[in-house]
């Protein structure tokens, strides 16, 4: 038995390459206000040294004991009880995505008897208050199934990126980050309460496992983007979403892989935006499938216009196989 107690969250950490955002997030977990969590970090079948440095940080930071070691092969197994700062390292067999690699995480964390999961970007930074935070307003109402937080620029900590999530329009396949690019102080954090995001942020997110029980894990057939939001209209009309105005989470904005909002797009998020719009639409909304076409098509003839033509010959491909039901990883 574990004498430190039963972790009741599991906070999962999702690494592909990014040993270095990934050790600096679990920094800041470190000093959590909070006395009943673990961790769960899973590395997607990285091709750099992650594992080998998320170990050495393991081993510096003095967790002997408390750091594990999982090989995906051996999670069926697994039956221990996690207790307060344990931390367990899967290695997941291959990377099959975001949703995947989280499914993984949240697999153990139930199956090790958490009752919340905290979905977290290994490209953040956490305030001492954000765990607690999400906590208290998951256990208000008993209806609420995910909870977000607000996330800050963490290279420009006076402005909001997202305020828990954000909306969708259907009919114009818009979606728009809430508060984004405002003053993070307290008047904007009360002028934005009333939002109802169409999705939680999946930069954090956090969930009960009775919710896992009832909705199902993520999506996976995405490999990338739109898995919040499938989680949402799949929870719809069972679970209320909310957003804990009081945990506050850093955030660089996906820098591993290029999809910054404040800077130009990579040719893999272009891809998989695009393309998975179409697939979202396909699945959610047949019958107004047309307006993500459009909106591809649009995206098509902007890439154009600006001579961006590498992006343009994604975009092709991706309405291209979005039509076709293509899913999971582009070669």
């Amino acid at each position: 038995m574990n004498m430190r107690g039963e972790a009741t969250v599991a906070i999962v950490v999702l690494n592909w390459n990014g040993w270095t955002d990934t050790v600096e997030c679990l920094e800041s977990l470190t000093v959590l206000n909070h006395r009943s969590f673990c961790v769960i970090v899973v590395d997607n079948a990285s091709t750099d040294d992650s594992v080998a440095r998320i170990s050495g940080w393991a081993d510096q930071s003095g967790r002997t004991g408390r750091f594990t070691v999982l090989d995906e092969g051996a999670m069926a197994t697994f039956s221990h009880r996690l207790g307060h700062l344990d931390v367990v390292l899967v290695r997941a067999a291959v990377n099959g995505g975001y949703a995947r690699g989280n499914n993984l995480g949240l697999r153990l964390g139930m199956q090790c008897g958490a009752k919340y999961l905290w979905i977290l970007n290994n490209d953040t930074a956490v305030h001492p208050d954000a765990l607690v935070a999400l906590e208290k307003v998951a256990t208000e109402d008993a209806s609420i199934g995910i909870v977000g937080s607000v996330l800050v620029y963490y290279d420009d900590r006076t402005r909001i990126q997202a305020y828990g999530g954000a909306t969708f329009n259907k009919y114009t396949a818009r979606g728009d980050q809430i508060a984004q690019g405002q003053p993070f102080d307290s008047a904007t954090l009360a002028s934005f309460s009333g939002e109802q995001p169409a999705y939680i942020s999946g930069a954090s997110l956090f969930v009960p496992a009775r919710f896992v029980e009832e909705v199902g894990l993520m999506e996976e057939h995405y490999f990338l983007y739109y898995e919040e939001i499938d989680w949402a209209v799949r929870a719809s009309g069972r679970w209320r979403q909310a957003i804990a105005s009081e945990s506050v989470v850093y955030h660089k904005e996906g820098g591993t892989i290029g999809t910054s909002t404040r800077s130009s797009r990579s040719r893999l998020s272009q891809y998989y935006l695009n393309r998975n719009l179409v697939v979202f639409y396909r699945k959610f909304f047949p019958w107004l499938a047309f307006v993500a076409v459009m909106r591809v098509t649009r995206e098509l003839l902007r890439c154009c216009y600006r001579r961006e033509f590498a992006l343009a010959r994604v975009t092709l491909r991706a309405l291209s196989d979005g039509l076709r039901g293509v899913t999971g990883v582009s070669a």
